[in-house]
């Protein structure tokens, strides 16, 4: 029989609409509803013979529905809880004040046996260096931190256009870490921790201090003379950024099957495409390599790497290190990285450690480190000021990558095209020259290269002065706590040594009619070593390489 459509109100009742869904179900067309519904009652009422009365449905009976059905909640989508870091100097009075009490009362940055001593050694003992899980390394440290303070690290933006004017107010360290005191919320009068934190085992790299130490200059701010050529190094290392993000790939062993910086050193049967222009194209080595000259700017302990994470700039330096790399990553053609790779000794998504955990598959990975932050449940405020870089168009139109593809790690290399050493040393019209310092590995302490053209009339390393063509900051990696062995955890850096790059595309003439001067300095005395002590150092020697920017 033909049925008449049953129309539900959006607030239906039981008596005058729910009950007729069942009892006199309309959408019958071809029997009689009302039978149906009373053989639907009746089944439903005998469904369970063996069971209690009570248990028994009675479709007809708004109590026995009630008693027998189970309401499913509405769907919820929950809101995922994100950490947003912001520029340092954007904080509010509120947040400068939270940051602090985290430093000083959960990472308890002024005592020995802490939290802030744990992590200055996770850093100094484990942190991955010259190879491609670097950025992700540091990103897992980042993460980590923040799961123990259960707040966002703010960063500090030494990209901002602004930072390299000495006239501009936000030259030079942000005075949230110059700061000596601030007023706990418990009423006590405190060192700014941010200032005052204790380095290894409560002494600097210097020995003159329990607290970290930057240089002078930087403390003093303008008063000090030095103070203005400090901030104009900021000039050369924005250009030396701007190279390392317009690269169109991440790290060389996408290209070749190893890592950036594993270029091999000069040989008579070495191809073209390993040299300088392949380093050049790769995002990871020069990346880290403007990294280094940063850490060196900060020091004496900032420019160790055993001293180094004990600086609380040290958190806010990468976590602006952090943002450009993720600006890079999701900005640019697909990525492919060694996705399986440990990232040790981070496990559960960086959210704890394990030091001797024998069970490979528990580490956090390269792979878990490369996908977007707010899979990582964190993002980044816009800075305060521009920065100095742009993403070309080419960059952000390309694919981007969801976490890379595991490839293999092969060192086999290419035999073709092979070109010798003493042809790519000698000048060809249209080539572009780069200076280039290969067999660099660690080293224990920090050095600074700076490279001038030949015949200089000044030898300041300075960006105004029109024969300075770069430098480079040989990070060392310090003594760790202190064993006469060395270094804790050497085998990190038992690796082949990598090749640093400076491109003198501006100063090709001067190079082709004269050549480059080396200036070695060490960092934590400032002593100029001597050119008879550095050729005798392993990957301190610079040779002018000339190549043509269409080689790959």
């Amino acid at each position: 029989m033909a049925s008449t459509k049953f129309n539900i109100p959006l607030y239906p009742t039981w008596d005058d609409h729910v009950t007729y869904l069942f009892s006199r179900p309309f959408w019958i067309v071809d029997s009689d509803p009302e039978a149906v519904g009373r053989h639907w009652i009746s089944q439903m009422h005998d469904y369970s013979p063996s069971a209690p009365k009570h248990l028994h449905l009675d479709l007809s009976s708004l109590e026995s529905v009630k008693s027998n059905v189970e309401v499913i909640p509405e769907a919820k989508d929950p809101k995922m809880q994100l950490r947003i870091r912001k520029d340092i100097l954007l904080l509010s009075e509120e947040e400068i004040q939270a940051y602090r009490e985290k430093l000083d009362d959960i990472l308890k940055v002024r005592s020995l046996n802490s939290p802030w001593q744990e992590l200055g050694l996770l850093h100094a003992e484990w942190c991955l260096h010259y190879q491609e899980a670097f950025v992700f390394w540091h990103r897992a440290y980042l993460k980590y931190v923040e799961e123990l303070i259960d707040f966002p690290i703010p960063y500090w933006n030494g990209f901002a256009a602004e930072s390299s004017d000495p006239s501009s107010s936000n030259a030079g360290i942000p005075s949230i870490f110059l700061d000596e005191f601030y007023v706990h919320s418990s009423g006590e009068t405190r060192k700014n921790p941010l200032k005052y934190a204790f380095s290894l085992n409560g002494t600097n790299k210097s020995g003159t201090s329990p607290y970290v130490e930057r240089y002078q200059e930087l403390v003093d701010g303008r008063s000090n003379p030095k103070w203005s050529e400090k901030v104009g190094m900021f000039a050369l290392y924005h250009r030396q950024i701007a190279n390392a993000l317009s690269q169109k790939e991440f790290s060389l062993q996408q290209g070749h099957g190893y890592p950036w910086g594993n270029i091999p050193d000069f040989s008579e049967n070495q191809p073209d495409s390993l040299y300088p222009t392949s380093a050049r194209q790769y995002f990871d080595g020069l990346f880290e390599q403007v990294h280094d000259n940063y850490h060196g700017w900060i020091g004496p302990d900032m420019a160790d790497n055993s001293y180094t994470a004990f600086d609380p700039i040290f958190l806010s330096y990468h976590a602006n290190m952090d943002r450009i790399a993720e600006i890079y990553l999701r900005t640019g053609h697909g990525r492919r990285f060694s996705s399986n790779f440990p990232l040790r000794p981070f496990v559960d998504n960086a959210s704890a450690l394990a030091y001797d955990e024998s069970r490979e598959y528990r580490y956090t990975t390269l792979g878990d480190m490369a996908k977007p932050t707010r899979a990582m449940r964190y993002l980044y405020d816009p800075p305060k000021s521009p920065d100095f870089f742009f993403i070309s168009e080419d960059l952000r139109s390309a694919a981007v990558s969801t976490g890379g593809m595991a490839v293999s790690m092969s060192a086999e290399k290419q035999t073709n095209g092979l070109k010798p050493e003493t042809e790519l040393r000698v000048y060809r019209p249209g080539h572009t020259p780069y200076v280039v310092f290969c067999g660099i590995s660690c080293l224990q302490e920090t050095y600074v290269i700076d490279v001038f053209v030949s015949q200089a009339c000044d030898l300041e390393p300075v960006p105004k002065n029109g024969d300075y063509v770069g430098r480079v900051t040989r990070l060392g990696m310090g003594k760790g706590r202190g064993e006469k062995s060395g270094i804790r955890n050497p085998q990190r850096c038992q690796k082949t040594p990598i090749t640093r790059i400076l491109d003198a595309t501006d100063f090709a003439e001067d190079l082709h009619q004269k050549g480059i001067i080396q200036i070695v300095t060490e960092l934590h005395t400032g002593r100029r070593v001597d050119e008879s002590e550095w050729r005798k150092m392993p990957g301190f020697e610079g040779k002018i390489i000339w190549l043509s920017k269409g080689v790959n």
